[in-house]
């Protein structure tokens, strides 16, 4: 691709996400700054289609920075993104590169294809206390293994690996299903949560954020089960019983930064 293409597909994809701020978003941004709650922003997505695999699946590695459709992660960096800009569209595009990439360096091998990693990257806190976390040992293959078995091609696997490898390094702690009537006190509206698997090679299989209405705690997600961003039909702890895949959360507290 040559430079003027670059700069071409740059101005068409800024101009793109230009259009879908609303009045409306640039108010929850601002709503969302000063109360420190991301569903300010999340909540502006209601009703937006669920999109899985949106982002590349090789190299090279291309920034999508879409506000029309969401998977259940890239619901969550937009929102930061778009807090983290303060409504400056011309830092959107450089907030989506941080929350979304290692190093802010936007390679296939440098995506957090790990929330837990972005989390930890981030310096988001995990909640809750020494009563109620469970550890966790986890491998964080999943994607190695899972790449090597299609012939990735041009995915430098080796760093991928390497990059799991040090993950693993970390211990990964969670709150378990049956202790999570001890956490929900602890979580309050825009906090961040991790659906984990029982699979020891991933660390999540869902996210989303914690929504309180009504003394009661819910999850505002980019649902895979209704094809779309909404508040869950069922309370948070009504939901893990439902989906008997999750055995417990972990929820992080995101920093908002002057």
């Amino acid at each position: 691709m040559d430079s003027r293409k670059v700069v071409l597909f740059f101005l068409c994809s800024f101009y793109s996400v230009l259009g879908q701020v609303t009045p409306a978003l640039r108010l929850a941004i601002q709503e969302t700054r000063s109360n420190h709650d991301l569903t300010r922003v999340g909540l502006q997505f209601i009703g937006k289609p669920y999109r899985a695999n949106a982002l590349s699946s090789s190299n090279p590695e291309e920034l999508v920075a879409d506000l029309t459709s969401f998977d259940c992660v890239t619901f969550i960096e937009n929102s930061l993104a778009l807090a983290h800009a303060a409504g400056d569209e011309s830092v959107y595009r450089k907030s989506l590169v941080h929350f979304r990439y290692a190093g802010d360096s936007v390679q296939y091998e440098k995506r957090y294809h790990y929330f837990s990693d972005a989390m930890r990257q981030l310096g988001y806190p995990l909640l809750g206390t020494r009563d109620m976390l469970q550890k966790f040992p986890k491998s964080f293959s999943f994607l190695s293994n899972y790449l090597a078995s299609k012939q990735p091609g041009q995915i430098n696997l080796a760093l991928l690996r390497s990059r799991e490898n040090q993950l693993a390094q970390n211990e990964f702690y969670y709150t378990p299903n049956a202790l999570i009537d001890r956490l929900l006190p602890l979580l309050k509206s825009g906090d961040l949560v991790g659906l984990v698997s029982k699979n020891p090679a991933i660390d999540f299989l869902h996210t989303g954020m914690i929504y309180r209405k009504d003394g009661k705690v819910y999850l505002l997600h980019a649902s895979q089960d209704f094809k779309r961003v909404m508040v869950s039909q069922q309370t948070l702890g009504e939901y893990l019983k439902t989906h008997r895949q999750f055995i417990g959360v972990s929820a992080f507290r995101p920093i908002f930064k002057e």
